[in-house]
């Protein structure tokens, strides 16, 4: 019995590492996706002024 609460805390504890870095990896696509709007925007408004 103790043998299979270990296993299974080992289980939760993948399952929660998992979910931890799937989290991560979508902030982080959502801060280069703003910084890429961000980018393009005055970039955009550069190219405007100068013409």
């Amino acid at each position: 019995m103790e043998n299979e609460n270990e296993k299974l805390l080992e289980v939760d504890q993948i399952i929660f590492e998992t979910f931890e870095m799937i989290e991560q990896e979508r902030e982080q696509k959502l801060v280069n996706l703003i910084i890429e709007i961000i980018v393009s925007s005055t970039l955009k408004e550069y190219y405007e002024k100068g013409n």
